[in-house]
């Protein structure tokens, strides 16, 4: 069900709102579930900005906190980024600060009677810690804790988005699509603010080396140099506002979906 004009202009940002208002979110209106986005500052490429992995993640999770009724947390913006620290502007934090820092968001979320959170990622390798942070927090809290690569909710519909069904596009990989600093990323990060990225600059590479290091069978820990020379690849030249509007609409909704098919399923005992 597509929101309403006033639920698009609800404050649920709790970093835009006051502990009154959030008491009363939690307390009068019965708002169980939290969105927390979840970014990092790495580079993207010759084109495209640093904080495109949290950008992208703030752009989904809001959209996907409407779709659900939930608040949304302020992001956190620092991620494992170690692989692109041969790139100047890169800021990595280790894999136990990041682990003790979400524990210490999800535990104050928790303590203030959420009962759902949904981490909405925007860079891969945060998510194995995560799920590591989620798991033990569930086992003590009972909380329901998701995890969320936003574009890989895309993986299953992608060849049916505007601006890539009917098109060359088509024949593309998947890897290629949603490629390091691609056109997917680089739609993303104009979502969030139109501007902010240089298509100018943009440069194409395949995607044939990362599938080498990374791969269902093998996992090769690579630096991103050692994938690309200019730090991206894909295609990112068609990149738009528009489309990444688009495809994070889609990327929610594909979300959303299969949030709410887990969260009833859990709830259901298995049987023989």
């Amino acid at each position: 069900m597509p929101a309403t004009t006033n639920q698009q202009n609800k404050k649920i940002n709790i970093g835009e709102m006051t502990w009154v208002e959030v008491k009363e979110a939690i307390e009068r209106d019965g708002v169980d579930t939290v969105v927390f986005p979840v970014g990092a500052i790495e580079q993207h490429g010759p084109h495209c900005v640093f904080g495109t992995d949290t950008f992208c993640a703030e752009v989904a999770a809001e959209k996907v906190a409407r779709k659900l009724g939930a608040l949304l947390a302020p992001t956190m913006p620092y991620g494992l980024s170690s692989s692109h620290m041969n790139f100047k502007g890169t800021i990595s934090v280790s894999p136990e600060t990041f682990s003790m820092f979400a524990r210490d968001v999800l535990t104050s979320l928790i303590h203030h009677g959420f009962k759902k959170i949904v981490v909405v990622n925007g860079n891969e390798p945060n998510f194995y810690p995560f799920a590591m942070v989620a798991r033990t927090l569930r086992e003590e809290t009972g909380v329901l804790i998701t995890i969320s690569n936003w574009y890989a909710a895309l993986q299953e519909v992608w060849k049916e988005l505007p601006g890539i069904k009917g098109t060359e596009k088509e024949k593309w990989k998947w890897s290629y699509f949603m490629a390091h600093g691609g056109l997917l990323e680089t739609s993303g990060a104009m979502a969030y603010k139109e501007g902010i990225v240089r298509l100018d600059l943009a440069t194409t590479f395949g995607s044939e080396r990362r599938e080498v290091f990374s791969n269902p069978v093998v996992s090769l820990p690579a630096r991103i140099d050692e994938v690309t020379p200019k730090g991206s690849y894909g295609d990112p030249r068609a990149a738009t506002h528009e489309l990444g509007q688009l495809w994070a609409e889609t990327a929610a909704e594909q979300m959303v979906e299969k949030i709410r098919k887990a969260w009833e399923t859990i709830r259901q005992p298995p049987t023989a």
